[in-house]
């Protein structure tokens, strides 16, 4: 007999997980990929963050870029998100900045303490002017 001391296994994972900034932000991702025909995607990835300042508590960047495969596989980092490995919450975001500008001097545009804040801040960042614009602009020089 296997001793099973876990509360959970993969798909309760799956469950308590899809909640929480990431998967919501890789679902966003996959969702630019649906809504532009693949012409776009999201890429996200998790990277070690080192900010000078060593009063700020995060220390994992989940950087969102924008990719156009047409276009050489041109991409820019639309945000990113900071936070704790072993935390859900607080997340700070930055928006048309990176990882080593944010190192240097970390000015995030937005605060989030729960999932109601985050999804609002997300919702900003994505629906924006600019943001649509600059996707509007990279769908239709892919498609020339």
């Amino acid at each position: 007999m296997k001793l099973d001391l876990w509360q959970f296994d993969e798909k309760s994972l799956r469950k308590m997980t899809q909640e929480l900034p990431n998967s919501i932000l890789k679902e966003q991702a996959d969702r630019l990929s649906e809504k532009t025909g693949g012409v776009i995607y999201g890429k996200v990835t998790n990277m070690k963050f080192y900010p000078q300042d060593k009063g700020i508590e995060y220390n994992l960047a989940t950087v969102f870029e924008v990719v156009v495969p047409q276009l050489d596989n041109y991409n820019y980092t639309l945000l990113v998100i900071y936070s704790r490995p072993e935390k859900d919450y607080p997340v700070a975001i930055t928006v048309g900045s990176n990882t080593i500008d944010d190192a240097e001097k970390f000015r995030p545009k937005y605060t989030c303490r729960n999932r109601d804040e985050f999804i609002e801040a997300l919702k900003s960042i994505l629906s924006s002017d600019d943001v649509n614009k600059n996707i509007s602009i990279l769908y239709s020089k892919a498609n020339l």
